[in-house]
């Protein structure tokens, strides 16, 4: 899968509530739409699935079904946000094995190595790299501008 956040100014939020400070953040590095605010955004699904799911229990990984159920929500609009997470790079797969009738592998996906801090230090490895791609090509854009 190919890394992708969006990159814009972020001014932190002088907020003491974890609520906005999420809200900031999440909109910032484009988790979110910004098509809801406040309340509405805070019982939104993927505002749910980064807060109940990947916060309270960083170490946890969950399936589908688990997200979907806990969630209230199809297991497409769960992928829908499990991808925008992976894309940045925030999320790891790991496969469970669930014995209910033998043996079913599922995938299980959590914060990278169950936690926030090293999920966040992987996305900005992959930021620095990308720039530096970026700038390659700005110096061969410039180089061949001057021949």
């Amino acid at each position: 899968m190919t890394f992708e956040i969006r990159m814009r100014s972020h001014i932190p939020v002088a907020s003491d509530t974890l609520e906005e400070v999420l809200e900031n953040f999440l909109l910032d590095i484009g988790y979110l739409s910004g098509r809801k605010r406040g309340e509405e955004l805070y019982e939104s699904i993927p505002f749910r699935m980064w807060t109940d799911c990947f916060l309270k229990a960083p170490e946890k990984s969950r399936t589908v079904d688990e997200l979907a159920a806990l969630l209230d929500a199809s297991k497409p609009t769960i992928y829908r946000h499990l991808n925008k997470l992976k894309k940045m790079d925030l999320l790891e797969s790991q496969d469970i094995v669930e014995e209910d009738n033998g043996e079913v592998i599922k995938k299980g996906y959590r914060l990278r190595q169950g936690d926030l801090m090293t999920a966040w230090h992987v996305t900005e490895a992959n930021i620095e790299s990308t720039m530096n791609r970026y700038r390659e090509t700005i110096d061969k854009i410039v180089n061949m501008t001057r021949a």
